[in-house]
Order: structure tokens, then sequence, then C-alpha cells
């Protein structure tokens, strides 16, 4: 008597294995799916780093801090030159009395960062920025070099006081655009503001310049800036122009200047260069002696810049220009840390998902499910097998 397969085990058999079969593969399939959306991870809580009490040194502060944390300097002399190489916040405790003595200066190596409320004396430079996206106001900077030199884009520079900046200007731009200088005083320098080398998108606004023993401000080789309601005074020369195009120079004040406006590119043009073209108007001139019979604030005849540039509506009184730094910031402590954003910092995005781990789970999930069919194909020749 020939014995029958016992079916009914074998096919119990081969559906449990099958359950279990399908349950790995879904628990592949949910590993393969959270892997390729990614899953982000969480940030970390900003914090507060103080010097001295968490740490000796401002340095040491910038070096233990993460993205996003504050560095709060608390009153005192700091003889050090920081290097800032994370997108923080460096805040003073009170600008007088927080005091950083650099050699070589305060260097910004990140975007994204914000630094306010600091002396900064006695350096090459006072700050110096080569990154963008940071903001840079409510500071002091004296008897340096250079005051803040900005190699960047999109950076603000804004009511800052400088005094006594021996050698070159208090604000240089270099290869610099679409960045915002407003709101800053700058007194007693060699040069106020510096437009230089290909540095163009600049908006110049609101700023007092005053007692420099060159240019107040000056526009070299850089085009499409912006020069708005300026306080420019007692200064060997107003505005200094040297093949640079398409700027705007309006609703200025230019007071007891020994030159208001230069344009001399003599020697440009013996090399070839076109003279600049600029837009230069609406702006007020100490020495201006016309009249406006019409009253409408504008005089009837153009002022004379030179004999290739004018100002064809001279104001009659000056823009009222009521911006001032030294009335900004209080002088005593805050009650509270200063919140301080970056000018336009982007939110930092998740990292892209290596496509190599997506290969890998789909490769993955293809073996074991090929596997999966040839082992139950053979299991089933036997299991149905006479």
């Amino acid at each position: 008597m020939i014995k029958k397969p016992f079916r009914p085990n074998n096919l119990a058999f081969i559906g449990a294995v099958m359950k279990k079969a399908a349950l790995v593969l879904t628990v592949i399939f949910m590993l393969f799916v959270l892997l390729a959306i990614g899953v982000t991870p969480a940030k970390s809580i900003p914090k507060t780093l103080t010097v001295p009490d968490d740490y000796g040194s401002i340095q040491e502060a910038l070096e233990n801090a993460e993205s996003g944390d504050t560095v709060f300097v608390k009153k005192g002399v700091y003889v050090e030159n920081p290097v800032v190489r994370k997108p923080v916040a460096l805040v003073g405790e009170d600008m007088n009395e927080t005091v950083i003595d650099v050699t070589a200066g305060l260097k910004v190596e990140s975007d994204g960062v914000s630094i306010t409320g600091f002396t900064i004396y006695d350096g090459h430079d006072g700050i110096s920025l080569s990154s963008n996206y940071c903001d840079i106001s409510g500071n002091k900077i004296a008897n340096s070099t250079h005051g803040i030199v900005v190699f960047g884009y999109e950076n603000s520079i804004s009511y800052n006081i400088f005094e006594s900046i021996g050698l070159s200007s208090a604000i240089q731009l270099n290869f610099a655009n679409r960045n915002i200088i407003t709101g800053n005083h700058i007194a007693s320098c060699v040069e106020g503001i510096q437009i230089w080398h290909n540095s163009s998108n600049n908006a110049i606004t609101e700023n007092t310049i005053t007692n420099c023993r060159n240019h107040a401000v000056s526009f070299q080789y850089s085009d499409h800036n912006t020069m708005i309601r300026n306080n420019i005074s007692n200064s060997e020369c107003g505005t200094a122009i040297y093949v640079s195009n398409n700027n705007s120079i309006t609703n200025n004040n230019y007071v007891n200047n020994t030159i208001h406006f230069s344009a001399n590119e003599w020697y440009a043009l013996t090399w070839g260069h076109n003279r600049s073209v600029n837009i230069i108007e609406s702006n007020y001139w100490s020495n201006y002696n016309g009249t406006d019979t019409d009253g409408n604030g504008m005089g009837d005849a153009p002022y004379v810049v030179d004999e290739n540039n004018q100002d064809k509506y001279p104001l009659m009184n000056p823009v009222s220009i009521t911006s001032d730094p030294t009335n900004r910031y209080p002088k005593e402590s805050p009650s509270s840390l200063p919140s301080i954003e970056p000018t336009s910092s982007p939110e930092p995005q998740p990292e892209p998902f290596p496509i190599a781990i997506v290969i890998a789970s789909v490769s993955i999930v293809a073996i074991v499910s090929v596997g999966l069919l040839v082992y139950f194909k053979k299991l089933g020749g036997i299991a149905f097998s006479a």
C-alpha cells in the first residue's frame, strides 16, 4: 500500500513560512521607507555662554559654542584677537565698558554672525569680515589702522562709532555686494567709507561722516551703488569718484568740506578708461548761492561740481537726518540679552539623503524577495509531489 503525502500539514507549514516571510518583507520595506524620506535630526536649543563666568576668554567661549548660541561678554578689558568660525551672536554687556584690546583684530569667518556691544581698539583691523549675512551693530572702533573691512555680501554694518582710524578707512568694502551701511558715526579718521574693487549694489544711508583728513566717501572701480541721506562735513573731500559708474548720490548734506566733490580721473583716462557717469542730484551743498524763486525747496540753477558733473536739483536746506548711534544703545547693562538675528541668513536645510543607501536598500529587498520565491517554489514542489 502506497502512502500519500500528508498535504494539510505541509500546506500549514508553507502558510506559516509565507506569513513570516511577509513579515520580514514588511519590516524591510518600512525600513526602506524611513531611510528614503530621511529623518531630520532634532535641533539643539540655543544656549548662552558667559565670559568670564563660564569661560575665561572670548576665544574659548567661541570655540565651545554651537551654531545659534550667544556668547555674552561681561564688562572688562579682554586682550585677545577673537576669531568667529560659527554662526553665533557675540554680545558685549556695555559698548563703552566691554573692551577688546586687539593687535591683529577681530575676525569673522562664518556666515550668519552678529556682533554688538563692544569697544575694539588698537588693532590693524578693528573687524575683518570675510563672510555673508552678518550683522555688525552698536560697536565702537577706535585707534585702529582700519575700522571694518568687508569681503562678502548681504551684511549689515549699522550704528557703529568710529574714531581716529589712523591709516585707512573706517569702513572699507572690497569685492563686496549688496551690503547695507547705515547709521554709523565716523569722526576724525583718515577716510570715512571706501567702496572699492568691484563692490556693487551696496546701500550707504544715513551715516554721519566728519573731520576726515582725506575723503569722507570714495568710489573706486565700483558701480551701481546707492548713497542717500548722509551727513558729510568738515572733511578734505566730501565724495570722490574714480572709474565708477551708475552710482546714485542723492539727498546728502555736504557741509563745509574743503572740496565737496571730486571726479579727477585724468590718470585713468590716459589708460583708455571712459569718464565716469553717475547720478548726482538733490543734494544740499553749503556753498551753493542760488535762489529758489518758485519755493519748491530746490535751486533754480544747477550746482556745478566740475566741468563734467553737476547737481541739477540742489536743495536749499539740509536734509533732516536724525540717526545717531550714540543714543541708540543704552549705557547701562540691559536687563536681558538682546535678540540678534543674522541679516538674512538662510534657514539650515537637512542634508541630502545619500542615494547609495537607497540603491542598497532596493537591492536587499529584491534579493530577499527572489530568494523567498525560489525557496517557496522548491518547497511547493516537494510538498505536492506524489
